[in-house]
């Protein structure tokens, strides 16, 4: 049996490490894969945001690249900043500079990043669509997963899907007993691996 587990709203202010470790306790073999967002916006605390490019936001890219170079850890682009309705109505130019922007932050910081792209809320125009696969990019959107985890575990090879925060359901917290029931001997993939 494989496993994809990916969170969606992963950020320096929005990470939930502390579960994450728990997670790897019980299964060293544990992959993950993080919807990051480069310049999160909704949880600042002043109206500068969040760039992971911030001196103050070291510790954070730190602790991100330990994870990639220990096998356990992969990034995905969220967005820029997940600002309501993000890319709902962008340009193709509007939405190609914002991707453009994110992936210059990151590799700013030395932090790899994966081929998926997910807007925020899955709301995509036809420009952000057509941004995304000229970038070379693969648009996650509702649906490719087999496993909400607000849900009970399924049968047969899972892609996982959740969130950081407790919402929907499915946030890391609230679904932590659920991802426990995992078996032992599952194979834990990144979701790149399983798309």
């Amino acid at each position: 049996m494989k496993i994809s587990v990916d969170f969606d709203d992963f950020s320096p202010l929005n990470h939930r490490f502390d579960l994450l470790d728990k997670i790897r306790d019980r299964y060293p073999n544990f992959k993950v894969t993080m919807f990051t967002i480069p310049w999160e916006i909704r949880l600042s605390p002043d109206t500068k945001g969040t760039p992971i490019t911030a001196t103050r936001y070291a510790p954070w890219v730190e602790r991100v690249i330990k994870a990639q170079e220990e096998g356990w850890l992969d990034i995905s682009i969220h967005g820029l900043t997940h600002s309501p309705r993000e890319f709902e109505t962008l340009s193709y130019q509007e939405a190609r500079n914002r991707i453009i922007t994110g992936q210059k932050m990151f590799a700013n910081r030395k932090v790899n990043v994966n081929n998926l792209f997910k807007s925020p809320q899955w709301l995509s125009s036809g420009g952000t669509k057509q941004a995304v696969k000229d970038l070379g990019l693969t648009l996650m959107e509702d649906g490719y997963y087999n496993w909400n985890l607000k849900d009970e575990m399924p049968k047969g090879d899972l892609i996982a899907h959740g969130h950081v925060q407790d919402v929907m359901g499915n946030g890391m917290e609230e679904s932590f007993f659920r991802l426990t029931k995992i078996p032992q001997d599952v194979e834990w993939v990144f979701l790149k691996d399983m798309i």
